[in-house]
């Protein structure tokens, strides 16, 4: 079946999900609770963000009559793996020891069966970084994780992950990506922007995680077996979640805490602290998408230094007006 005949069947799925809904959401009775700490919802708010991917995942399987390339399968089961596990999150709140420990199997379990996606190599204006075999792997699970586990701590307030996710599918589909999924998760992804506008759904640890993977399986196969991304791109195009998590942990460290544990330290708490959420969120996107957006422009390594200096810069500054706050 042609790309054009599943999104018409897609668009029918989600506009029975939207039907069905409030049924929905109590079959699943998987809720996000306010917890009167760092929470900003005022009441239970559903957490099937990640059931929405999965619906729409197993239709296009169904409909391609399971007729894709060998490592989009591979990609779409790693990706349905972190899912389930996030799913398991959600409902049991897993401790983030264990947690890490799954993904990990998962992603050697990948790695093992999709050789030729290990990063083999790093090349960054002009200088190139050759990995052994051991080497690489790590290096590609090491990736993986940090984007997952950053795009999961961006998941933070209303539209923010989501308008985030949809501009990197967008991305990597004006990319010429080599996968059709991209393309199957922007409707569903839509959906999700609508009922979380509404205050009727999070993205939950299942949908960042889901999102998370498949979004970052499919960079390094782009970049590795396909040859279609340079590493400054990359860089630029998941900056913010990545730099915020590494400022974030690294703080969390110094001060004694542990690291996994949430707080109200975020970019968007700061923003929130001086700013309107309108206002902020419109913000928090702006500095998310405009680094990629310069860099196929400009292409100079002078942007991710500038940025790096911007990002500390807003964040000293946002932080000071708290603490006069």
């Amino acid at each position: 079946m042609n790309i054009i005949n599943i999104i018409f069947f897609q668009i029918l799925l989600n506009l029975t999900i939207l039907f069905f809904f409030d049924y929905l959401i109590k079959l699943i009775n998987t809720y996000d609770v306010p917890d009167n700490k760092r929470k900003m919802h005022s009441k239970p708010v559903s957490l099937i963000g990640g059931h929405i991917f999965l619906f729409n995942i197993i239709l296009f399987l169904i409909l391609k009559k399971w007729t894709i390339s060998l490592l989009e399968m591979q990609i779409i089961l790693c990706a349905s793996t972190f899912l389930f596990i996030g799913i398991l999150d959600d409902k049991f709140n897993l401790s983030p020891y264990s947690k890490f420990t799954a993904l990990v199997i998962v992603l050697l379990v990948f790695f093992n069966y999709a050789e030729n996606v290990i990063i083999e190599n790093l090349e960054i204006y002009g200088h190139i970084v050759n990995f052994e075999k051991k080497l690489g792997l790590f290096f590609s699970i090491l990736c993986v994780l940090l984007f997952v586990n950053a795009f999961n701590l961006f998941d933070g307030i209303n539209l923010q992950s989501s308008l985030y996710g949809a501009y990197i599918l967008l991305y990597l589909f004006l990319k010429n990506s080599y996968f059709e999924i991209i393309l199957i998760l922007i409707i569903p992804l839509i959906l999700i922007l609508y009922l979380n506008s509404k205050n009727k759904v999070f993205m939950g640890d299942s949908g960042t995680l889901f999102l998370g993977s498949i979004i970052s399986l499919i960079v390094i196969a782009n970049y590795n077996e396909f040859k279609s991304f340079k590493v400054d791109e990359i860089f630029l195009l998941m900056f913010l979640p990545g730099l915020d998590m590494l400022r974030l942990f690294t703080q969390r460290i110094l001060s004694g805490k542990n690291p996994f544990l949430g707080d109200r330290e975020h970019l968007h708490h700061y923003l929130l602290s001086i700013y309107n959420y309108k206002y902020a969120i419109f913000l928090i996107i702006l500095i998310s998408i405009l680094p990629s957006l310069l860099n196929l422009f400009l292409k100079s390594q002078y942007i991710i230094i500038f940025f790096i200096i911007f990002y500390f810069s807003l964040v000293y500054f946002l932080k000071k007006n708290k603490l006069n706050n």
